[in-house]
This record gives C-alpha cells, sequence and structure tokens, in this order.
C-alpha cells in the first residue's frame, strides 16, 4: 500500500511547541502525531 500522508503547514496554532520541532513530530499522548497516523494506517 503507498499512500500520502499531508503534514503541510507551520503549525502556528502549536506555537509555541513548534519552535523547535516541525508538526508532525509534537508529542500528542506520549507519540508523535506522525506515530499516531501510521499505527493508524497499520490498521488497515
Amino acid at each position: 500500500m503507498k499512500v500520502v500522508i499531508p503534514l503541510a503547514g507551520y503549525g502556528t496554532r502549536l506555537r509555541p511547541h513548534t519552535y523547535t520541532k516541525p508538526k508532525p513530530l509534537i508529542n500528542v499522548a506520549g507519540k508523535p502525531v506522525l506515530g499516531h497516523l501510521l499505527d493508524k494506517l497499520s490498521e488497515l
């Protein structure tokens, strides 16, 4: 399976967290946002 994960943008609503990390790497519930998306995709 091939997928495109759109995670573009500056993440201005997540500041000050996005000053040092890109939005997909910000931890939410103990895991990066990108990790949550990849886990959901692996369930398909």
